[in-house]
């Protein structure tokens, strides 16, 4: 998802976006949020997905067999 491009007008805009990055969302109703809100539970959601792994899918619950090694015997036909 592409964010809004803003114009930074000094420090305190770089302060409340930092702010943002680390406020705590979790009690809010996403109805309840600003836009930028919004926004930055977006990245974090996108975020965490990017760090799941494997293109977003779960590790399988089951391990794939291990393939079983045939001894070889010299002279021996099967």
């Amino acid at each position: 998802m592409a964010r809004r491009q803003k114009q930074i007008g000094g420090a305190a805009d770089v302060a409340s976006e930092d702010a943002l990055r680390q406020a705590d969302l979790s009690h809010l109703h996403l109805q309840d949020m600003t836009p930028d809100q919004r926004a930055e539970l977006r990245r974090r959601y996108d975020d965490f997905v990017g760090h799941f792994g494997r293109d977003g899918i779960a590790p399988s619950r089951y391990p794939e067999p291990k393939k079983r090694v045939r001894k070889w015997t010299p002279g021996a036909k099967r």
